[in-house]
């Protein structure tokens, strides 16, 4: 099958070589930051501010998601997104309080990213100087787009620490993950790019369709934004990794793209937590999975969208562990909310895109590498 983005298979039959190189791509980031000052600077800063600590590899995510969406957006932004950002961001979050609500908040998107937010390119001259006031603005731009909702939490967190130092020094930081995330753009296209490969075609084939809708900027992101979310997931396993496995009970999440028949012929029954799998397909890798739970100890659920994954209710640090999976963009973000309402991630990509509201006409039932979860979770075989 042709990947329609992006496909875990690269020019392969399996999908063991990416998870190789998704780990090799997070290994060279990791030794590239190391002795990196701002990474303690912020962590003291967290620490004297009383913010919840994270993993130092989150810090460093974090350090080369600020590049790497400078980089791509940073001469969007002006002073109208803002101040206009996070009223636009407010609005949007209510769409997840009913169907009228979607439809409305989404007509809204469509509008604002056709007429709001130019699409324009990212300057062919070579960045030199970033202070906090175009930080600021693309952060404004970023919440005004609706789909980093997450991110901008971070964000907000590392402009107030750029803003706590003198502005020569702040300048020299932002600068330098500028010049992180440009390196990092040129090797994860040698490690990664195989996996990628028709990003490109794919928004330069669709953008007359996605024009006015309310998905034009999720469905327009750059190859490096893959990339990064690709090893921002694997730095997230990595540094969530014993908190997940020392919580009480664990739920598997899975998009409803995996379903092997479509929602009319679909027998899952909807619960509090997702739709349940009820075994109408036998081909259905939603059905072998929820029988591994079944087997091993452990809940599947079937979740519509990534807005509505993980609910609005907070749960108590360490009770639940989730494994998200989801399509690449959506990984650091719902690593994010996650963590956000209690729960501890990890998570599983979907080894190719493939739903109806964003990717595909009518849609292409996905799925996943089986091994990995069963890695993940602990789980020696499907008995």
């Amino acid at each position: 099958m042709e990947a329609i983005t992006y496909s875990l298979y690269g020019n392969t039959a399996g999908t063991q070589e990416y998870y190789r190189d998704a780990s090799a791509m997070a290994d060279e980031l990791i030794n590239k930051m190391n002795g990196e000052r701002t990474l303690k600077e912020f962590s003291r800063f967290a620490e004297d501010n009383g913010l919840e600590s994270l993993d130092d590899l989150v810090y460093a995510l974090e350090f080369v998601m600020i590049g790497v969406l400078f980089n791509k957006y940073g001469n969007r932004g002006s002073l109208l997104h803002k101040l206009g950002g996070k009223k636009l961001a407010r609005v949007y979050a209510l769409k997840s309080t009913g169907k009228v609500a979607r439809s409305v908040v989404e007509g809204l998107k469509g509008i604002v990213n056709t007429t709001l937010l130019p699409q324009k390119g990212r300057s062919s001259s070579v960045t030199s100087f970033i202070d906090v006031k175009q930080f600021s603005k693309l952060i404004g731009w970023l919440h005004a787009t609706g789909e980093f909702e997450q991110e901008t939490k971070r964000l907000e967190v590392w402009a107030c620490f750029f803003r706590g130092n003198p502005s020569r020094d702040s300048s020299r930081m932002l600068l330098s993950a500028v010049q992180l995330a440009d390196w990092f753009e040129s090797r994860s296209l040698e490690l990664l790019g195989a996996y990628t490969c028709n990003v490109n075609s794919y928004i330069d084939n669709h953008q007359t369709r996605l024009k006015w809708k309310e998905n034009q900027i999720f469905c327009a992101r750059a190859r490096v934004e893959y990339h990064l979310n690709m090893v921002g997931a694997e730095l997230m396993n990595r540094a969530f990794h014993n908190d997940f496995v020392n919580t009480k009970e664990k739920r598997v999440l899975l998009p409803i793209c995996m379903r092997e028949k479509g929602e009319e012929q679909c027998r899952s029954v909807q619960t509090e937590h997702g739709y349940v799998c009820k075994g109408c397909a036998k081909d259905c890798q939603v059905n072998a999975i929820t029988a591994l739970g079944n087997n091993h100890n452990f809940k599947v659920y079937m979740i519509p969208h990534a807005s509505t994954a993980f609910g609005h209710q907070h749960e108590d640090r360490g009770n639940i562990g989730i494994v998200g999976v989801a399509c690449p963009l959506n990984l650091i973000s719902g690593g994010y909310k996650a963590k956000e309402l209690g729960y501890e991630p990890q998570c599983v990509l979907l080894n190719y895109c493939g739903c109806a509201r964003h990717w595909h006409e009518t849609g292409i039932v996905t799925n996943i590498e089986l091994e990995r979860l069963k890695t993940m979770l602990h789980v020696s075989d499907l008995s």
